[in-house]
């Protein structure tokens, strides 16, 4: 892209209209300094093709119908001021037309010419506007493709360097049949986090009339203990998904967290659990995403029901040695 790209379009037109002065004096400046050098000052009368051809020529085709047909008007007006022809030597029909001839072919060959380059330049105009949009659009596609490229290569990377991989969930879910009740219950943890996509997120069992916390994400920290009455209320009404994208949730969801996911028992409906996601991307509660979720409901529900498995080692009543 040039200076003049940048430059104002008035500049533009004002430099554009000064150099086709300049042009045009230039011009009929040598070409009457020519004729009073040659002819004497007889606006080359008897010199055909007539030199003031060359600058309604060059005009028009440079800059179209307006500087030529502006050329040709002065070129007529320097043949009409210096031809000298004695009309009594001619007739007067004959003599004017001699005189007018030279005008009227000028303007006419201005006119078409200029009319020509027009043409021609607004062509040219056109296809330089599409091919800077091919331009802009090339680079665009290009910069698309280069972010397109990057972004797979994260994945890749993301995907090689991933944690959770199948035997990590396999492992994960292999620590469920612990009898350690704190590794079950990690493991639990892990398997919610690996299923709900986020850390910060605290699952709660109902216990009595309240909700207390029993499992909280590895980051989770300064969450209540407790569930609101209102939030619990909500959720054995409307079993399901609550979360703030949908403008009756925020409400109950306010200083709580992003998500709640009600956990009812299978055979009695009633709600055993809820699990309350604290921190999640605004933009991943799509239908897609609030269907993945609804999923941890069919597998941690039945969890909650799992108590720590006591081993008792067998008593033996102390026998007689015989």
């Amino acid at each position: 892209m040039t200076h003049d790209d940048h430059a104002p379009k008035w500049r533009t037109r004002w430099r554009r209209r000064a150099c086709l002065a300049a042009e045009m004096a230039i011009a009929f400046a040598a070409l009457i300094a020519l004729d009073l050098w040659l002819t004497g000052g007889t606006g080359f009368a008897r010199v055909q093709p007539n030199p003031y051809w060359l600058p309604v020529l060059t005009l028009s085709l440079a800059y179209g119908t307006g500087p030529g047909v502006l050329a040709a008007a002065i070129a007529s007006a320097l043949w009409l001021t210096h031809v000298h022809d004695d009309p009594g030597e001619r007739d007067y029909l004959d003599h004017l037309f001699h005189l007018s001839l030279q005008p009227l072919m000028w303007f006419v060959v201005a006119g078409v010419i200029g009319e020509v380059t027009i043409a021609r330049t607004g062509r040219h105009d056109r296809l330089e506007k599409r091919g800077r949009v091919a331009t802009r659009n090339l680079a665009r596609l290009t910069e698309a493709f280069a972010t397109l490229s990057q972004t797979n290569r994260q994945l890749q990377v993301q995907i090689a360097t991933e944690a959770h991989t199948v035997g990590h969930a396999i492992d994960t879910a292999t620590r469920l049949c612990s009898q350690d009740p704190t590794a079950r219950r990690a493991a639990i943890g892990e398997l919610i986090a690996l299923a709900a996509r986020t850390p910060d997120f605290t699952c709660y069992r109902v216990t009595g009339n309240e909700a207390r916390a029993w499992i909280r994400g590895p980051v989770t920290a300064g969450r209540r203990d407790t569930l609101p009455a209102a939030l619990m209320e909500r959720a054995q009404r409307q079993p399901g998904i609550l979360h703030v994208a949908r403008r009756s949730d925020r409400q109950v969801l306010d200083g709580i967290g992003v998500a709640a996911i009600a956990l009812p028992d299978r055979k009695t409906g009633e709600v055993v659990g809820c699990l309350v996601l604290h921190a999640l991307p605004f933009d991943t509660l799509n239908a897609s995403r609030t269907a993945e979720l609804a999923e941890i409901v069919t597998w941690l529900t039945p969890l909650l029901a799992d108590r720590a498995h006591v081993t008792q080692r067998p008593v033996r009543s102390a026998g007689l040695v015989a």
